[in-house]
């Protein structure tokens, strides 16, 4: 029987001691000079790949964002491919970050050409938005979750403009977000592994910090995958309520602070992306123990 997701994610962060997640967000203007002059596909396999090498001891997964590979056609893609199955030999759970949504034959043709075998990827994961409903989502869990595969469903978005629509206030009481949360929650009810986290998860912003806890309350069985730590402004202390009382459910993802952190001290790229992960992962456990949430099932 294939592992559920939730259960695979919660033995990963356990396994590795660490709650981070990589993104993996390429621009070949931003790369390191020693790969400026080579062709896209060239340079962005071998960033993409040498950032794995360097934190794939360190991290139980990377989130390789599909737009910053589509932006340079075919060559991007079979670079993000090649990155993909990179992760997958170092053993990194690997999250599509792929925000899609649609209905009917149009969601069921994303979702093969994302999670079946010789599709894009591989995937263990994907971020799909839930703005047109279930039925935009259903064929995505339909297709992924008999294969182990899980998702990771827009609620709460880290970026400021989010409150525009997302806290709209609902006539039946709430706001749009919670709907979304209570809608996870209820899709994901069916699909709770053993170590009682969800193969359905919730993107949750750390620039949120006052309804983490909310959102948590909502949605307890849900992995949250946390975006807006480092460069947008999250801290470590910030998220500590999307966490669960032992210390499960949650990621934590820093894409340009960790990939592009040579800016900041020019010399080896990967050395620099790997000395940062080791900053998180230190910042992250100290935030976490402090609240008194770093013990079993995930324990140092």
């Amino acid at each position: 029987m294939t592992q559920p997701f939730g259960d695979r994610l919660a033995q990963a962060v356990s396994d590795k001691k660490s709650v981070a997640v990589i993104g993996i967000d390429p621009r070949l203007e931003s790369l390191p000079p020693e790969l400026a002059e080579l062709p896209a596909q060239e340079a962005l396999t071998i960033f993409g790949c040498g950032i794995i090498d360097a934190v794939c001891d360190l991290v139980p997964a990377v989130k390789p964002n599909i737009a910053f590979f589509e932006a340079y056609g075919l060559p991007g893609l079979e670079a993000y491919n090649s990155i993909c199955a990179h992760a997958k030999r170092e053993k990194l759970l690997v999250i599509g970050d792929v925000k899609r949504g649609d209905i009917g034959s149009t969601a069921a043709a994303y979702a093969e050409g994302l999670l079946s075998p010789g599709g894009i990827g591989p995937h263990d994961c994907l971020t799909l938005n839930p703005y047109l409903g279930s039925d935009s989502l259903n064929p995505f869990l339909e297709t992924g979750l008999p294969q182990g595969q899980g998702f990771f469903i827009l609620v709460k978005t880290s970026n400021p403009s989010s409150a525009e629509l997302q806290n709209l206030e609902l006539k039946t009481g709430g706001t749009l977000a919670e709907a979304a949360a209570r809608l996870v929650e209820s899709l994901g009810k069916n699909n709770i592994g053993q170590s009682g986290l969800s193969s359905l998860g919730a993107v949750v912003g750390a620039t949120h910090r006052e309804e983490l806890a909310r959102y948590r309350e909502l949605m307890p069985h849900a992995p949250f995958l946390i975006p807006g730590y480092g460069a947008q402004g999250g801290t470590a202390a910030d998220v500590c309520d999307a966490f669960r009382a032992d210390g499960s459910g949650a990621l934590v993802n820093a894409s340009r602070s960790v990939i592009f952190a040579w800016k900041k001290n020019p010399g080896d790229w990967q050395e620099a992306a790997r000395n940062e992960t080791l900053r998180m992962n230190a910042d992250l456990l100290s935030a976490l123990r402090a609240a008194g949430k770093w013990k079993s099932p995930v324990s140092s």
